[in-house]
């Protein structure tokens, strides 16, 4: 366990590798934390509103997806900036998960606060633009994630339960028709974010599953990790060596029984996952 800060709704684990620092939030309580690998105390800032997901910028800081906003974030000085407004007019909707792409693009999606209607999108900020939407009738957008080779994003429609896999092209940004890569239909459980470890496996946080699923390029479960906690949200390789993963999770939603039951819900774990290594995180290049 990685401090001692339990989330409402924990999200949006994110190391970076040049300062040897994990950044994640807590959506709903609109707070993101900072902790030194070093060792020292979680270093927390209220951005005053709710922070679905944070990703590295290569100027430095972080870019956010805020409820109706994308904007910047220094955590070392704690000034923010909002740079664009998203969805105003959605106000049953809010930002949700996102990552950079490997060539520093900032994608996100959106997400219908009731979980009900497909009124989410998912957007591309590029450097130096404004949000695009890429596709649209989400209900509940997660992810994205990359192959290694960058020709693979992996999206996740958690209300849907399904991880589709679409074409892309790292040099234009275009992403093609998706196909269902992960149907989690019948389970119990919801796919949530996803990261993809240096051999190419997609590994997905499965929400009310307990466990963490590593899939083969193919589709095909190679394992999986039982987790202390029923709600884990978003998982990242961290460390020195990219070699163990930090899983953040969930309180919202359990009862004082089920709290009873996984005390550590909430908490950012760290886990050995037993050889995979992950791959440095992309940073946004605006």
């Amino acid at each position: 366990m990685l401090g001692d800060l339990p989330c409402h709704l924990g999200e949006s684990a994110v190391w970076d590798d040049r300062a040897a620092r994990l950044h994640w939030v807590d959506i709903t309580a609109g707070l993101v934390h900072t902790l030194d690998w070093a060792g020292g105390p979680t270093r927390t800032i209220d951005v005053g509103d709710m922070v679905g997901s944070v990703a590295l910028r290569e100027d430095g800081g972080l870019v956010m997806a805020l409820r109706h906003a994308v904007a910047y974030l220094d955590p070392d000085a704690g000034w923010c900036e909002v740079v664009a407004a998203v969805e105003a007019d959605r106000p049953g909707n809010r930002c949700n998960d996102g990552a950079v792409d490997p060539a520093g693009r900032f994608w996100f999606g959106t997400m219908d606060l009731a979980e009900t209607d497909p009124t989410g999108s998912f957007y591309c900020l590029s450097p130096g633009g404004t949000p695009t939407a890429v596709f649209d009738g989400i209900i509940c957008s997660n992810g994205p994630a990359w192959s290694p080779d960058g020709r693979t994003m992996y999206h996740v429609d958690s209300t849907r339960q399904v991880v589709r896999a679409h074409p892309f092209d790292p040099d234009t940004g275009e992403a093609g028709p998706g196909s269902v890569f992960v149907d989690d239909t019948g389970t119990g459980w919801y796919p949530d974010g996803v990261t993809v470890d240096a051999e190419g496996y997609v590994w997905n946080c499965k929400w009310a599953g307990g466990r963490i699923v590593r899939y083969a390029p193919d589709g095909t479960v190679d394992r999986e990790l039982l987790l202390p906690v029923p709600r884990p949200t978003r998982c990242a390789f961290i460390g020195p060596d990219l070699a163990l993963l930090a899983v953040t999770s969930a309180r919202m939603g359990l009862t004082d029984a089920e709290l009873a039951a996984a005390p550590l819900s909430g908490q950012v774990l760290v886990i050995d996952p037993g050889g995979p290594r992950g791959l440095p995180t992309p940073r946004f290049a605006g």
